[in-house]
């Protein structure tokens, strides 16, 4: 291998390690990892730090990362066609991603907001095209 194919590795290497997604853990000490839970128990705490609920062809969760930060991620299994939305909802104000084609499958569907720091509990959403809302059982409060 030549010095300069060796030199590039190297330097591609030392930028890409640090860009990817790593596992986190969360205040209760357990290991999360980037994307949602592909399962979810019957009484939505998958543990980590979030919460699930079963939705169409589907698992819909939501987690906190650190004071502010709420990512709702739903992940599709099966299915055919879907245009939906994810968001978060806390004291009865929702914030929405913009609607996308949720078609393919299996894959991660997920978006994240920086919410003011606040006690209140934050529910994890699901909105389709046609107008169906499912929620997560909410994150406890502070």
């Amino acid at each position: 291998m030549s010095k300069r194919i060796r030199n590039f590795i190297v330097v591609a290497s030392a930028i890409a390690v640090p860009l990817m997604a790593a596992p986190m853990a969360s205040a209760d000490g357990e290991i999360i990892t980037p994307a949602g839970v592909t399962s979810c128990p019957s009484d939505g705490n998958p543990g980590g730090g979030q919460r699930c609920t079963t939705v169409g062809n589907g698992i819909l969760s939501v987690r906190k990362d650190g004071n502010t930060y709420f990512t709702t991620n739903y992940y599709r299994k099966s299915g055919g066609a879907l245009s939906a939305r994810n968001g978060v909802e806390r004291s009865g104000t929702n914030h929405w991603a913009a609607f996308r084609n949720m078609g393919t499958v299996p894959f991660h569907y997920e978006n994240s907001w920086t919410l003011s720091a606040s006690c209140s509990a934050v529910t994890g959403k699901l909105n389709t095209s046609g107008g169906d809302t499912y929620p997560t059982p909410p994150l406890p409060a502070c």
